[in-house]
């Protein structure tokens, strides 16, 4: 199976607005876990709020990803896809985007310091255009079916 595809984007953009979410997410997991690097500020309930979110956006994410099965890549697919709308992706587009951006709004959330608030919105921002261009991707090699679908489903929510 191929993992790495094409870049929607500039590749340096593409890698470095995934690779600081996964930091502010690995962050995140080791202050669960007891192993505080990195400094906090937090607020009443705010760690309820970002553990609700972490695992609302884990198993959001981990759906998608299982109902991509084969079909998931870092990129886009140099070979033949499949065109996934069932499930989760009746719901919204981008679901394992949406779980990713809400695995990082929880660490921002947690954590609250301008390092981990200024790569959790660099991340978002990143994924955001990775998206509009896996959009043109699937709008062309879609067509009519992608369009049909895109005008009855929100990218997000």
């Amino acid at each position: 199976m191929e993992v790495f595809g094409k870049a929607t984007i500039n590749p340096f953009t593409f890698y470095s607005g995934k690779i600081t979410g996964y930091f502010t997410w690995i962050g995140l997991l080791l202050a669960i876990l007891n192993i505080d690097f990195l400094p906090r500020h937090s607020f009443a309930y705010s760690n309820y709020v970002s553990y609700g979110l972490l695992i609302i956006g884990f198993l959001i994410a981990l759906i998608s990803l299982i109902l991509l099965g084969r079909s998931t890549r870092f990129g886009l697919p140099a070979k033949k896809t499949k065109f996934k709308t069932s499930g989760i992706y009746r719901l919204s587009r981008n679901p394992m985007y949406l779980g990713f951006d809400l695995m990082t709004i929880a660490s921002i959330i947690y954590f609250l310091t301008p390092l981990i608030i200024i790569m959790g919105i660099y991340s978002i921002t990143v994924y955001h255009f990775i998206i509009i261009g896996e959009e043109k991707f699937l709008e062309t090699t879609f067509g009519n079916d992608y369009k049909e679908y895109k005008s009855k489903v929100r990218r997000y929510l």
